[in-house]
């Protein structure tokens, strides 16, 4: 099966390499085998491949923070999950190869009407912003928020919900 390996830390475009690799065998109690469907690359996976990142995986090692798949076979005690779910990866799980094993405990299945690529990225920026926004502060219509970095994906995604939360919306992770 195909994956992207990172083969030393610097740069990316000299230290990322497409291999071949054994399909993971399981899976075991608690995990789930996922077909993955779209892996994003983000950037705190060149982060990550530059050695700057606070994680830092012995290495030759599969990379890639975000993605979404179709989950191909649960190991025993999996509840929550079934095969045939497209389901979001899980932090530290890598997501750069064709089929990745992956807590089960950990996967968020998502409705069909979501397709992969939006799927992929649920996990780390939407999360971010709803929790800013939610876990910090309470807006009320006519405040006003100053975010650095605001090009980002988190950035775009806590405009969206601070304006839904000035407006009085509920729910704003659902919206």
């Amino acid at each position: 099966m195909k994956a992207i390996h990172l083969t030393a830390y610097g740069n990316p475009a000299q230290n990322l390499q497409m291999v071949e690799i054994s399909e993971p065998t399981g899976p075991t109690v608690g995990e789930a085998l996922v077909h993955m469907e779209y892996a994003p690359v983000d950037y705190s996976d060149l982060l990550l491949a530059n050695g700057v990142y606070f994680l830092n995986p012995q290495l030759p090692s599969l990379i890639g923070g975000e993605g979404a798949g179709i989950v191909e076979a649960i190991g025993p005690g999996v509840k929550g999950v079934k095969v045939g779910d497209r389901v979001t990866i899980p932090f530290r799980t890598f997501t750069w190869a064709e089929k990745v094993l992956a807590p089960a405990d950990g996967l968020f299945v998502v409705p069909p009407s979501i397709d992969a690529k939006t799927a992929s990225m649920l996990n780390i920026n939407p999360t971010t912003a709803v929790l800013l926004l939610d876990g910090f502060v309470k807006l009320k219509r006519e405040d006003w928020i100053l975010l650095n970095a605001a090009n980002s994906g988190s950035a775009q995604e806590f405009d969206r919900l601070a304006e839904k939360a000035a407006l009085g919306e509920k729910d704003l992770w659902l919206v």
